[in-house]
């Protein structure tokens, strides 16, 4: 199945895009979702296969499911002081 997902701040930036369309297996799982995000941009692949997703607007563990019509965002984890 093909799963949406939103990208935002810097990485759309490097990436010049706000969302990214990738196949996963039917089920699928987050996990399956980072995998396919790092198969996609092997240059990024670091980040994508330790990117927290959120889910329907909460993150959740790798192992939650996914289904095709979820709202599937990355967001990128912000430092500061």
């Amino acid at each position: 199945m093909t799963v949406r997902v939103l990208i935002f701040g810097e990485l759309a930036r490097e990436l010049s895009c706000s969302e990214i369309a990738v196949d996963v297996p039917n089920p699928a799982t987050v996990r399956d979702v980072n995998r396919a995000l790092a198969a996609k941009f092997p240059a990024k692949e670091a980040l994508f296969v330790s990117a927290r997703l959120a889910v329907n607007h909460a993150f959740t563990a790798v192992d939650s499911p996914i289904q095709q019509s979820d709202e599937v965002a990355l967001i990128e984890l912000v430092g500061g002081g």
